[in-house]
């Protein structure tokens, strides 16, 4: 492919060092290497995926590391965000990310973007960089992010992971040979939220491997070696530790065309429903049932006990809940019937065997 114009810097010997691995290996060498150290990256999102991407990107010399997060660390974060420490909770997740990056690699330049990234923010924060890698888990951001780039002609290497699948892929307005795909060419234009790992959960170790993979592709494209996922869709199983690989073909000149793709199940999230639904007078009127309201807004659901999901998991069951049979009914509500999915597996692994979960808005 073209290569990108991060230009090529000197290494200081004590760096020679430290990348040594880099320069013996075959294909690679001193010139990629001084390409990665003259290199300016930007990582949105240093969570469960940013992690390993920022790890990487570091420990293998890329110059300057940009990390984009509002977000701050909590307890429950820790199970994937390897990148933060139990020291860490409460703290900025920019703040610690470069912490920890400027003791893997002292010699980079970290910029810390301290703030949420939106379509009125996103040109200028991306402006500058070399390459972008987005590891967002909104499709507000998502869309953002690919709008923004493709304005700019930056790269996206993007990846996702929800449960046991993951998705890597790389995205270029400006890509050569037929391969200027962009995010919304092969996912259509942006839909309401759906699925996240706080209501379907994820599996810990499936973050590595999804964000390695899309440090990996970062690393290609901004050395110019490899064969970086432009065009292709990666698609990872942890069940089966399986890749399967989709060819995406260049969107048609219409602006509405989509680009041609057979993607896995994983690809087309699960959309949150959007309006009132007919039915929901039923709730409160349930004679015998325990009648569980685990949504976002306390005291929505006329009748109801609520807990939040984030308790539930954690084990902190409401004296409603343990009071009740093991083979009573209860029926887990929340607005969408995301959380509420989520709340069913835990009841169910607790030990309550008619568990049942529904959205009140559809």
């Amino acid at each position: 492919m073209e290569q990108l114009e991060p230009g090529r810097g000197s290494l200081a010997p004590a760096e020679r060092r430290r990348v040594a691995r880099h320069l013996l290996l075959d294909g690679f060498g001193l010139a990629a290497q001084e390409r990665l150290a003259a290199s300016r990256v930007v990582v949105v999102g240093a969570g469960g995926l940013g992690s390993p991407v920022l790890q990487y990107l570091a420990a293998a010399g890329v110059g300057t590391i940009g990390i984009v997060d509002d977000d701050v660390v909590e307890a429950s974060n820790l199970q994937r965000q390897v990148l933060h420490s139990v020291a860490d909770v409460g703290r900025a997740k920019t703040a610690s990310a470069a912490d920890a990056l400027r003791g893997l690699a002292p010699s980079a330049e970290v910029v810390a973007h301290s703030e949420r990234l939106t379509r009125d923010n996103a040109a200028t924060i991306l402006g500058g960089y070399h390459l972008v890698v987005d590891g967002s888990d909104t499709f507000e951001t998502r869309y953002a992010v690919s709008d923004a780039a493709a304005s700019l002609g930056l790269p996206v290497v993007w990846g996702t992971v929800l449960g046991w699948d993951g998705q890597v892929s790389v995205f270029w307005s400006a890509a050569p040979d037929g391969r200027a795909i962009t995010y919304p060419d092969v996912f259509g234009p942006q839909p309401p939220e759906g699925e996240s790992c706080a209501t379907v959960g994820v599996l810990s170790p499936a973050c590595g491997v999804v964000g390695s993979t899309m440090a990996v592709e970062a690393v290609k494209v901004l050395t110019s070696t490899g064969d970086p996922a432009l065009g292709r869709l990666l698609a990872y199983d942890a069940r089966t530790s399986a890749w399967d690989t989709i060819e995406l073909a260049a969107p048609p000149s219409s602006p509405s065309g989509v680009a041609s793709a057979e993607p896995t199940s994983a690809a087309k999230p699960e959309h949150e429903p959007a309006g009132p639904t007919s039915d929901s007078p039923w709730l409160p009127e349930l004679p015998g049932v325990l009648l569980l309201d685990v949504g976002l807004r306390p005291g929505a659901v006329p009748g109801a006990v609520f807990a939040r999901l984030e308790d539930l998991a954690a084990g902190n069951l409401p004296p409603e809940l343990l009071d009740h049979p093991l083979d009573g009914p209860v029926v887990v509500v929340c607005e969408r019937g995301l959380r509420s999915r989520g709340a069913e597996q835990l009841l169910r692994a607790e030990g309550w065997r008619d568990v049942t979960s529904r959205a009140i808005l559809k």
